[in-house]
């Protein structure tokens, strides 16, 4: 059986997604205390620049995504490249806290907008038939591998030559690593002959998620009519909100719990690890399970995790939070990935996640109403009881959510 090139493809997106998004979300935390200290702000005040920076992403989103269904998307991935570079190298010279602002939410935006998850999960729709679960699922540990890998490089560059010269030698990184990549592996689509190798690759004949309105060019109002569209967003707005807020307070929560800042760290990392396996599961379930029962049973190990944080714990129930909040969270990407392609298709798979990019950029309110409740109260135990009730509306909106069954041939 020859090799299918669009696991290339997806590897490719694996790379320009860890690169993207490590250097421009999962890194940005180490840059707060080095600004806070050379511009003379406080913490508050650099948070800014990421709610600036999370906004504009959610706004750019369907216009991204109507870009991907539209235009090469090689010719994508590497101007979002580029403009992540000239964002690093304008950032490494700015010379006020306003300047990172502009920077941070228009050139970084371009670049996680064009060279992250979108650009990888719609290249894989529309690379994978018979196996786009499980394909999609592997798409989407491209971001995880970005928090895993790229802080260590970051803090390790900043510690040996300061901040300004880490951006310098990123931006290198990103144009070394993401550039030729792109243009020598991404192609749109597969020719008829690799589409033929990827839907007979296992044994039993070809199963194809092909249906008559698979190549339908959807247009933006008839999105916004259709039911579907706006319970997946309800679903997964609230699912990314809740899953926000907890993440984003695990370390604050830890210290309450009197962990230090060491053990604290170790078990996030479990939940990084663990999330990146559990999504290629999840991507697989989604070929043979009812993705709905998938998103029920990830509400439910989410709701046990929040029940047990208002409890007393210890650090290793603690790491067990961690890990479940882990398994929890891996389901929103590829469960999102794989509903929009069944029900939308992928001639119009980017317009439809970019459509609903928008929505689930509420998700950054989550950190802040669980860390005003924790301020406020002095306990985590009112914003848990929050997240429990926004819980319900998302699970009764994926109830509700039908998908047409895949077609055999």
């Amino acid at each position: 059986m020859p090799w299918y090139h669009g696991w290339n493809v997806v590897a490719a997106g694996l790379i320009f997604q860890a690169i993207s998004f490590g250097i421009g979300i999962y890194c940005f935390t180490f840059y707060v205390s080095p600004w806070a200290e050379e511009f003379g702000v406080g913490r508050g005040e650099i948070m800014v620049i990421f709610f600036i920076l999370t906004a504009a992403m959610g706004l750019m989103a369907p216009l991204a995504g109507r870009a991907m269904d539209r235009l090469p998307i090689r010719l994508l991935v590497i101007a979002g490249a580029l403009s992540l570079a000239v964002a690093l190298l304008l950032a490494a010279r700015a010379s006020a806290l306003w300047q990172l602002m502009l920077i941070y939410g228009t050139l970084i935006v371009g670049g996680t907008s064009l060279s992250g998850p979108l650009a990888a999960q719609t290249l894989t729709a529309r690379w994978f038939n018979r196996r786009r679960g499980l394909a999609l699922g592997i798409s989407t540990v491209g971001t995880s591998m970005g928090g895993l890998i790229l802080p260590p490089v970051v803090t390790a560059l900043q510690a040996s030559m300061g901040w300004r010269d880490a951006n310098d030698v990123l931006a290198l990184i990103v144009v070394l690593a993401v550039i030729p990549l792109a243009w020598f592996t991404i192609r749109n689509v597969p020719t008829a002959e690799e589409a033929a190798v990827e839907a007979t690759s296992d044994s039993g004949g070809p199963i194809t998620h092909t249906r008559a309105d698979e190549n339908r060019v959807w247009r933006v109002a008839e999105v916004f009519r259709e039911p579907m569209f706006w319970l997946m967003v309800t679903a997964f707005a609230l699912f990314g909100l809740i899953n926000g807020g907890l993440q984003q307070n695990l370390a604050p929560y830890g210290q309450d719990q009197g962990f230090d800042a060491q053990a604290t760290a170790w078990a996030i990392s479990v939940m990084a690890l663990l999330m990146a396996i559990w999504k290629v599961v999840i991507g697989a379930l989604t070929d043979r399970i009812e993705v709905r029962w998938i998103f029920v049973f990830s509400a439910s190990v989410l709701l046990s995790a929040m029940w047990w944080m208002s409890r007393s714990i210890s650090y290793v129930e603690f790491a067990l939070i961690c890990a479940m909040l882990g398994i929890a969270t891996a389901a929103h990407l590829p469960l999102l990935a794989a509903i929009v392609s069944r029900r939308f298709g992928v001639a119009s798979f980017g317009l439809v996640m970019g459509l609903i990019g928008p929505f689930t950029a509420l998700s950054a309110a989550g950190p802040w109403i669980a860390g005003k409740i924790r301020d406020t109260s002095g306990s985590y135990d009112g914003a848990l009881m929050v997240f429990a009730v926004l819980l319900v509306p998302a699970l009764m909106a994926m109830l509700v959510l039908r998908l047409k069954p895949r077609s055999s041939g």
